[in-house]
């Protein structure tokens, strides 16, 4: 019987290399005990004899594993964007279910951004025997450092949607936002070509998503049209000033020429404040995700597109990612991870889900 027809176990590797099996068991783990030289040949063997760790049974035998989500509430805004990664993670860990996963919610509300603070970083570190996290990657300084610290202690951390290196994660789940912020200044760019201001619903200077897509939308024009002038309106959790800012911004500067959101809540107050100043469809607009108000807008013509940064995917992605490195030893190889984004026109609106 060849290897391909018939499963291949430690013992085999064992029998091939002529080590003992607890031996080969050390090696594959990646556990003290085998020389260097020793586990290197051990890996090749099994890389030859297509060894597969049956990571089902290997749960069994260690219990559950525990792993936290550390993600915005879902309250009022959070759920347009934030609901789709909890989602994801959520479904990969059902899919996972064989494998003893126990997933720890933590949800966090600040009241100020949505980044995450100290405090949800605090009742990670109090949970007991957690293998891996999952975290938002807009971090506030003092919870990047204590997130350093789980790191170097052992647990292992995927970050979603933006990415904060330092503070030890294995990888970071995005989507392209630099890119989709070039793509935002070619639209506009093309759809406006008497030039004009641009104003752009920047988001929190902080998130390093937001800064991405803004600086992507920047580069873009200060490429094609140096000249072009950009109103950027940076903005925390307070959606009424932000629209209301935004309505004072368009009737203090008719010659503005078009407008965009990199954020989803963002594009809801840009919609409300187009429609509101009679600007709705007279001049171009690209709101930020897929979901109910922003697909009603598009089909209204409030939108001529959406900018899909797929949330579910992202959350599936890290959860993934997360359980091959823990389950499996599996390297990420790239540290940060790039979800399927996409220009969404009225067109392909039934492409897509809520």
């Amino acid at each position: 019987m060849d290897n391909a027809s018939k499963r291949i176990t430690i013992k085999d590797i064992a029998t091939q290399t002529g080590l003992s099996i607890a031996t080969v068991h050390l090696a594959l783990a990646g556990k003290a005990g085998p020389k260097e030289e020793t586990r290197r040949r051990v890996l090749q063997t099994a890389k030859e004899l297509n060894y597969q760790c049956n990571s089902a049974a290997s749960s069994l035998k260690r219990g559950v594993t525990r792993i936290a989500a550390i993600l915005p509430a879902l309250t009022q805004d959070n759920l347009l964007y934030y609901e789709p990664i909890w989602r994801g993670v959520r479904a990969y860990c059902r899919d996972a279910k064989d494998f003893n996963i126990e997933l720890v919610e933590l949800p966090y509300v600040n009241q100020d951004s949505v980044s995450v603070p100290l405090e949800a970083v605090g009742r990670a570190r109090g949970e007991r025997k957690l293998s891996g996290l999952i975290v938002l990657g807009d971090i506030e300084p003092e919870a990047g450092r204590a997130l350093r610290d789980l790191s170097d202690q052992g647990v292992s951390i995927v970050l979603v949607n933006s990415d904060t290196p330092e503070v030890g994660r294995i990888c970071c789940i995005q989507a392209e936002n630099y890119l989709l912020g070039r793509i935002m200044g070619e639209i506009l760019l093309g759809r406006t070509p008497r030039g004009g201001p641009i104003l752009v619903c920047a988001g929190e200077k902080s998130t390093p998503a937001n800064a991405d897509s803004t600086r992507g939308l920047n580069d873009y024009l200060e490429e094609h049209d140096a000249n072009r002038e950009i109103y950027a309106l940076h903005y925390g959790n307070d959606m009424d000033r932000l629209y209301r800012r935004l309505v004072e911004r368009f009737e203090k500067d008719r010659g503005i020429t078009g407008c965009c959101s990199v954020t989803a809540r963002g594009s809801v107050q840009l919609a409300r404040a187009l429609v509101d100043t009679g600007l709705a469809g007279r001049i171009p607009a690209i709101g930020s995700d897929v979901f109910g108000e922003n697909i009603e807008n598009l089909k209204r013509g409030v939108f001529q597109n959406l900018m899909f940064k797929n949330p579910y995917q992202q959350g599936w992605l890290a959860a993934e990612y997360l359980f091959k490195h823990i389950f499996r030893n599996q390297p990420t190889g790239d540290t940060t991870i790039f979800v399927k984004s996409e220009v969404v026109f009225q067109s392909s609106i039934s492409m897509y889900k809520e």
